[in-house]
Formats: structure tokens, C-alpha cells, sequence
């Protein structure tokens, strides 16, 4: 079961990474700002080996209206993406998934921190990063 869940922990990871500062960004500003969310979505993209404008077209599908989940969806995007391999979760209903996801991000205090100066649930994070990785999976 772990292994289906591997773009989910990838995103996980790098959602972390992105929101507690490992790629320098401001996290006020990325989630703020449509401009910055697109900025650090194709900074993570490259990192992870992914396709910057894949990242970007998938922050733009979004069906989200803040810039904050569509960051998150982007991110879930570039995790699926990244472990496109395992897309056996798009299979599963996503219910027990975005249930996994979230006590993933509730694990990570320093996420969860900056998901509540945002007025963002874990619930919510996790749907919106679910819903991206089953994006790529598509």
C-alpha cells in the first residue's frame, strides 16, 4: 500500500520543503500572490526533475480560486508526476487517500504552522494536494 502512495509522500515532502523554507522562498508571498505561487512551483518542478511547464499549466487548471491551493495542487501535481510509475492511488477512492495525506501534513508541525497562518485545514491541503496528484495520474 505504501507504494501507491509514493507520489503523495512526494508531494508531502516537497510541500514541506517549499513551505518551511528549503528553496528560499517567501511563504507570505507564495501564497499570496499568483505570480510568486508560479515562481516557486517551476523552481520545485526543476528540482525535482519535472516539467516546469507542466507545473505551471497545472497551477493554472487548478480548480481552486486562492493562490494557496492552487500552489498545493501544483505541488500534488509534481509529486504524482514525479512517481507517475505508482498511479495505482488514481484507482482508489480518494477519500482514504486525502485521509492519508492529511495526517501526513498534520505529522509535520512546521507545515501545519504555516498552513494556520493561512487559514488553511490540513483537510483542505490534503484534498487540494490529493487532487493534483491524481491530476498527473490522469
Amino acid at each position: 500500500m505504501i507504494v501507491e502512495y509514493a507520489g503523495i509522500l512526494a508531494a508531502v515532502s516537497l510541500l514541506a520543503a517549499t513551505l518551511t523554507g528549503a528553496y528560499g522562498q517567501n511563504v507570505a508571498a507564495v501564497f499570496a500572490s499568483s505570480g510568486a505561487s508560479i515562481s516557486a512551483v517551476a523552481k520545485a518542478a526543476k528540482k525535482e526533475g519535472v516539467s516546469t511547464a507542466g507545473a505551471k499549466a497545472a497551477f493554472k487548471r487548478a480548480p481552486y480560486r486562492k493562490p494557496a491551493l492552487k500552489y498545493l495542487y501544483a505541488v500534488g501535481w509534481i509529486g504524482g508526476t514525479k512517481n507517475i510509475g505508482q498511479c495505482g492511488l488514481a484507482l482508489l477512492g480518494t477519500d482514504p487517500t486525502k485521509k492519508y495525506t492529511e495526517r501526513e501534513i498534520r505529522k509535520n508541525s512546521k507545515l501545519m504552522t504555516q498552513l494556520k497562518k493561512r487559514a488553511i485545514s490540513a483537510k483542505t491541503a490534503a484534498s487540494a494536494v490529493v487532487d493534483g496528484v491524481v491530476s498527473a495520474c490522469a
